[in-house]
Formats: structure tokens, C-alpha cells, sequence
């Protein structure tokens, strides 16, 4: 293939004359349905897992052999209690979720945590008895649903901690402008993570448990999707297991521990914020910045926002005034 160099105009591609194909060929493309339905089985035994985004993983296999006709074979009458189940394990923590799946079954979702290994079995499974693993896949790591870790340390890509802010909310990235906006004031308390643990203090009335720079990311990413209104119960799925358990804790003592609109109220107060207000948008509008929030990503159903909000942080502007329009209001 010819390299042409970037902005020369001195060259251009002739366009392509694809011939026309053959009439034997032509008669089997027209025999071909539109709408060929995909293989249900396939020869031999198979498993596949893959990453669909950072929070959900899909998994297909197949067996050459019917698995109930093995066990009934060596099992007898027991093998009736058996069922086909799939098995998922984080393979960094070893913890393992198991769910039933239906004799007809070829695939399933599991939700799974953003940056993480995992591999996932199908076998048989029955009340008070072992699993029976049939078929393991390989290990697969869903991708980071944050900016990477790695930085550049040249004076070419330095960029304060509110600047990298700016960027991200200007790029509409907002959800994650306001977890850079929690990470530089936690940097300015010294390293004490001081504002993030005072905000979900206020917010719960519990202190957050101690921990690595992990758990701080994982709260500060949670105050950020919550703040745009994911449901609490789906950002509990997409958490650490220590994190959504002392989540767990937080709500049975405390009702309405997790209020998004309280938590707007203490982001004021205490990062001086504004937000286009939402009263003055439409629902589909509304809903795109729901869809701002990386956490919201999931499924098949990725949809990107419309009409995405403006999030304004003194921060990002030092000694420029907060914006006065009509559209939007203190949060």
C-alpha cells in the first residue's frame, strides 16, 4: 500500500473498479437470508469469554456431548439433581460467583469490576454437592474504566491536577472531571485524602474504611457516578467486594445514606460547583447526562450522551467568577 505523507497534495488514490462477480456466485449470495441466524452449537467442545466493557463480561461455549447422558451414566438417579451452571472467578482475590444457567443455554453476562482477571467454567451443579467443572476458560482482563495510571513526567505533557480537569470536563468527559477535582484536593490535604474522606463522611455518617490508593479511587469514581444519578444498587455491583460490603453496612443502618441530592449539597459546599440545570432540559437531555457517568456503561446497550453537561469548578479557573447564565445554578 503507497505511504503518502501527511498533508501532501500531490498525490491522490484513483479510485478502485470492482469487477463484477461471477453469475454462480451471485445465485448463492441471493440464496443466503437476510437475516442467517448464527450457529446454536458447535463441533466439539468450546468456551469463550469476552470483555465487553469495563463492568461486563460475555461468555459462549459449547459441548460435543450431551453432559446429562455422562452423568446419568455414573450418577444414576442422582444425576437428576444436577443442573448446568456457570462459574465466575476473579482470578487475582479467588472469589467465585456461581449462577444457574438453563439446559438450553449457550451464553451468558456476568458483571464483573473494571481492571480486573477473570476466568469463568461451566459444569453441573447441585444443592450440598461439588461443582463438576466441564469446560474452563482462558483468563481475560476487562479493561480500566479510568484514565491511565502511567504518566508522562516531560514538560511537554505537565499538567496540574485542575488543568487535567479542565481538559476532561471540556472534552465531555464531566464524570471523570469531578473524580480529578475529588484526587487534586485530596493531594492538596497532603496526601490525607482529606476531602473525599470528609465528603463521604457527611454523606453516610460513617467513616470510609482504611485502605490503598485503590479504595480511594474506587470511592471517588462511586461520589461521581452517584452525582449523576446512577441507581446505588448497580454502582454496589461494580465496587470491590470490601468496598460494597461496608456500602452494605452504611445502608441497613442508615437510610437514605447514598441521597444523590444531599450529595450534590456537600459538593457545593464544598468544591463551590456549578452544573447546567437540569430543569431547564429536556428528558432526553436529562438522561444523556445520566449516560456521562462512565459507570453507566454496560450490556449491549452503549449509548453515548446527546447533550452533554457542563460542570464549572473554581478550581479549574482560578480567579474567574462562577458562571451567571440562566441555564445553569449552584448545585
Amino acid at each position: 500500500m503507497p505511504f503518502f505523507p501527511p498533508g501532501s497534495s500531490e498525490h491522490f488514490i484513483l479510485p478502485t473498479v470492482i469487477a463484477e462477480p461471477p453469475a454462480a456466485v451471485r445465485d448463492k449470495l441471493a440464496a443466503l437470508s437476510v437475516d442467517e441466524p448464527l450457529p446454536q452449537t458447535y463441533a466439539g467442545d468450546m468456551i469463550r469469554l469476552l470483555a465487553q466493557s469495563p463492568y461486563k463480561l460475555f461468555l459462549y461455549w459449547s459441548h460435543a456431548r450431551d453432559p446429562f447422558a455422562i452423568l446419568g451414566r455414573g450418577f444414576g438417579n442422582t444425576a437428576a439433581q444436577y443442573r448446568i451452571a456457570v462459574r465466575l472467578i476473579d482470578v487475582e482475590s479467588g472469589d467465585g460467583s456461581l449462577a444457574e444457567a438453563s439446559v438450553f443455554a449457550r451464553n451468558h453476562w456476568f458483571s464483573a469490576r473494571a481492571g480486573r482477571a477473570y476466568r469463568a467454567e461451566v459444569g453441573l451443579f447441585a444443592p450440598g454437592r461439588p461443582f463438576i467443572r466441564l469446560l474452563t476458560s482462558a483468563e481475560v482482563r476487562t479493561p480500566r474504566a479510568s484514565v491511565s495510571e502511567i504518566t508522562d513526567d516531560s514538560a511537554l505533557f505537565a499538567a496540574s491536577a485542575p488543568e487535567f480537569a479542565r481538559v476532561l470536563d471540556e472534552a465531555g468527559y464531566t464524570s471523570d472531571a469531578l473524580e480529578v477535582t475529588l484526587e487534586a484536593a485530596d493531594e492538596a490535604s497532603e496526601g490525607t485524602a482529606a476531602v473525599t474522606r470528609d465528603v463521604t463522611r457527611q454523606l453516610t455518617g460513617s467513616d470510609l474504611p482504611e485502605g490503598d490508593a485503590t479504595l480511594l479511587t474506587e470511592m471517588r469514581a462511586l461520589l461521581a457516578a452517584l452525582a449523576f444519578g446512577i441507581p446505588r444498587e448497580r454502582l454496589q455491583l461494580m465496587v470491590s467486594p470490601a468496598l460494597a460490603r461496608w456500602l452494605g453496612a452504611v445502608i441497613a443502618e442508615r437510610e437514605g445514606a447514598l441521597d444523590a441530592a444531599r450529595l450534590l449539597d456537600i459538593l457545593r459546599a464544598t468544591l463551590a460547583l456549578e452544573l447546567d440545570d437540569e430543569s431547564l432540559l429536556s428528558i432526553e437531555e436529562q438522561e444523556a447526562m445520566r449516560r456521562v457517568a462512565r459507570f453507566v456503561v454496560g450490556g449491549s446497550d452503549v449509548q453515548l450522551p446527546t447533550q452533554r453537561p457542563r460542570l464549572f469548578m473554581p478550581s479549574m479557573t482560578p480567579g474567574a467568577a462562577p458562571p451567571t447564565s440562566a441555564r445553569q445554578r449552584k448545585l
